[in-house]
Order: C-alpha cells, then sequence, then structure tokens
C-alpha cells in the first residue's frame, strides 16, 4: 500500500483571459508537485459564492487540506483569504509590498530575490522559491532571424518606464499586458511608444508566441523600476540567449542578470521542502 498524498490548495488570483495564458514557472512547478501531493486548485476571480464551500471558515473543524499554497502580494485578494485560515499555509509573494503585521500567520514564505528577502528576515520560516518554465524559454536548437534590435516584455504601466525605449535606436516591440483596470494609462503609454517612439505594441500573447519573440530579437530591455517586477523576464531572455539590458537604479533586476537561471525543476523542488517541512 502506498502512502497517501498529501492534499494542498493552492490559491491564486487571476482574471479569466488571462488564465489561458498562463504558462510560466510557477505554473510549470506546479504541474510537477502532482507527483508528491494531490492539489486542487482555487482562482478567486470566481464569484464568492463559490469559495466558502471550497475553503471552510475558520470557525469551523474541517481540516480537509494539509496545506494551503496563496500566490499573491501582501494585502491582496489572496493575501487576505488565507490569513485568517486555521490550516497550516504558506505564501508565494507577488510584488515588493511590505509584509503587514500578519505575515506571520504563515507557517512559511517563498521569496524570488535577495533584493527582498531582508524583509523578510524577521520570519521564522523563508525560502527561496522561484524559475522560469525552461519547457518554453530555452535557445532555439536552430537561429532565428533577427527581427527586432529590441524587445521589451512587461505591462503598459507607468512603473515600467517604457518611455525609456525612445532613447534606443533600432526595430523595438514592447509586448505585455493592457491595463484593463487601468486603460486610459495604458492606451496614453501605447500611443506614445508607436507615434512618438516609432516602436511596435502587442498585448499579452500565448507564450508559445512570446518565446518565439524572444528567439527573433537581440536584445531583451527592462527599463522598469524597482517596484516594476521584471523578474521572470529578466531571465527568461537570458535562457533564450539574449543580451538583458536594464536601468542602474534597479538593484532587484540588476542581481538576475549573472548567476544561476533557475528553471521549474527548481522551483518545485523549493516549494516542496518548504511544504514539507512545515508538515512534519
Amino acid at each position: 500500500m502506498t502512502d497517501q498524498k498529501s492534499k494542498i490548495l493552492f490559491v491564486y488570483d487571476m482574471p479569466e483571459w488571462k488564465q489561458s495564458l498562463w504558462m510560466d514557472g510557477l505554473w510549470a512547478a506546479i504541474q510537477l508537485l502532482e507527483k508528491d501531493f494531490e492539489i486542487e486548485q482555487l482562482n478567486l476571480s470566481w464569484s464568492a459564492e463559490k469559495i466558502d464551500p471550497i475553503i471552510p471558515h475558520p470557525s469551523t473543524d474541517d481540516q480537509r487540506y494539509d496545506f494551503v499554497l496563496g500566490w499573491g502580494a501582501f494585502g491582496s485578494r489572496v493575501d487576505k483569504v488565507l490569513q485568517p485560515l486555521p490550516h497550516k499555509k504558506g505564501l508565494c509573494i507577488g510584488g515588493n509590498a511590505m509584509p503587514p503585521d500578519g505575515a506571520n500567520a504563515y507557517d512559511v514564505l517563498f521569496y524570488e530575490t535577495k533584493w527582498y528577502r531582508p524583509q523578510i528576515n524577521f520570519h521564522k520560516h523563508i525560502v527561496h522559491a522561484f524559475g522560469i518554465n525552461s519547457d518554453l524559454f530555452n535557445q532555439p536548437n536552430l537561429p532565428f532571424p533577427i527581427v527586432w534590435d529590441y524587445l521589451g516584455v512587461g505591462a503598459f504601466a507607468l512603473w515600467k518606464r517604457w518611455e525609456r525605449l525612445g532613447d534606443k535606436k533600432g526595430m523595438r516591440m514592447v509586448v505585455g499586458e493592457i491595463q484593463r483596470e487601468n486603460l486610459t494609462e495604458s492606451k496614453i503609454i501605447c500611443g506614445r511608444l508607436l507615434l512618438e517612439d516609432g516602436a511596435m505594441v502587442s498585448d499579452m500573447v500565448h507564450p508559445f508566441d512570446l518565446a518565439n519573440m524572444y528567439h527573433w530579437s537581440r536584445t531583451l530591455y527592462i527599463p522598469a523600476d524597482i517596484n516594476g517586477g521584471g523578474e521572470r523576464a529578466v531571465l527568461e531572455g537570458r535562457a533564450c540567449g539574449l543580451h538583458v539590458e536594464i536601468e542602474d537604479d534597479n538593484p532587484k533586476l540588476q542581481e538576475l542578470l549573472t548567476g544561476e537561471i533557475w528553471d521549474e525543476k527548481y522551483y518545485a523542488r523549493q516549494l516542496k521542502q518548504g511544504i514539507l517541512e512545515c508538515l512534519i
């Protein structure tokens, strides 16, 4: 008789239109973890009445899950749902928000960069867990023709600082999310890139297409400020063999320009380690 797998609930918050485009390192790591755990996924973009029956209220004794793993920033919907739960639980920290007093409600915190680690050093159990989907993002077997001298990857948002792309010469393309909740801002940024800087723009594309866009490019340029993300794109670009440029005032991305390119296998191992240490 084989040992019964521990039951894990993975909680995240993603609009339905984006779900089919989600194939990053965390997505791939969760697939790998299904070899070791029985995993159920809950997307909080569902309506509230679908959430309550799945996650027992803290006042009940129903512990149908051995562990609850969330992915989101401190203060996000995911964080607010997980914090009061009585289960063993952990958070894959998204964003740079300073941790609230309630961060100690988690049994483990998973972080992405060394730059962020000092902000959670107070916690008793922190584990590095990050990586890309190497099945998609890798160097091609045959060389691709270069279409773009500079490729930018990331949302059309102010903290991405896409206006700095105007200083770059050659064929330029930016692909990323047009903010549905802040459409005016994204339209202004896209308009400037198109009309003033002469660059091309695209909304989010399927990950297979994004991998090809990396292969068709010479340099990945991520001008984001310290709050502007870009961690995954830097590693994906390096994995695809691109030269990567960032701005000097972003130490978080600076550390990712050299060293190991973590993949989904590393991501899954680190998550497994952190979870098992909580279940002992």
